[in-house]
């Protein structure tokens, strides 16, 4: 049941938007699903890290369903990345800058690769890319804008993951 409520949490944090492809997300860290995950384990500690990009890693554990949540801060305590894993497996990944605006949003299949619509974001909350993983790999049309969320360029990618052709916009 916890996983369940795991996983439901992923969707609330990384829900649909039906705004327009260059407009403005600022997607942070949904605090209430964070705590739902923490509460959820039956261990919990934390690894003090000397980076400049990580300076403590909290972990919550729940033993009983395999599951392990990872929540990287930096120096400020701001939420840098979140990995949660179950069995061995990466069932969510998110990672953030400083300003705790979400880089990516990527989904997963059941092997823990990138699997299914995507978008990266630039710093101020406008998409930067959007398109499509497919066993981990970039496939078909990726569209590609500009820090003004401007339509610079369009990528097409073959099945290995591999730009095959790339339009310009003027």
């Amino acid at each position: 049941m916890k996983i369940v409520l795991v996983i439901a949490g992923c969707f609330l944090l990384v829900g649909c938007n039906s705004k327009k492809n260059n407009s403005r997300q600022l997607i942070r860290v949904d605090d209430k699903w964070l705590d739902s995950v923490r509460r959820s384990g039956d261990t919990a500690y934390v690894k003090k890290y000397g980076t400049s990009r990580f300076a403590k890693a909290e972990y919550y554990l729940n033993k009983k369903n395999a599951v392990i949540c990872q929540v990287m801060k930096d120096s400020s305590d701001s939420i840098r990345q979140i990995i949660i894993t179950k069995n061995n497996r990466r069932s969510f990944f998110a990672e953030y800058y400083p300003n705790g605006q979400l880089i990516a949003r990527l989904l997963l299949d059941s092997f823990g690769q990138y699997h299914g619509p995507s978008k990266y974001y630039y710093q101020n909350g406008l998409v930067e890319s959007a398109g499509d993983y497919k066993n981990g790999l970039k496939t078909g049309t990726w569209k590609n804008n500009n820090g003004s969320g401007k339509l610079i360029s369009t990528s097409e990618y073959d099945t290995n993951g591999q730009v095959s052709k790339t339009t310009h916009q003027k």
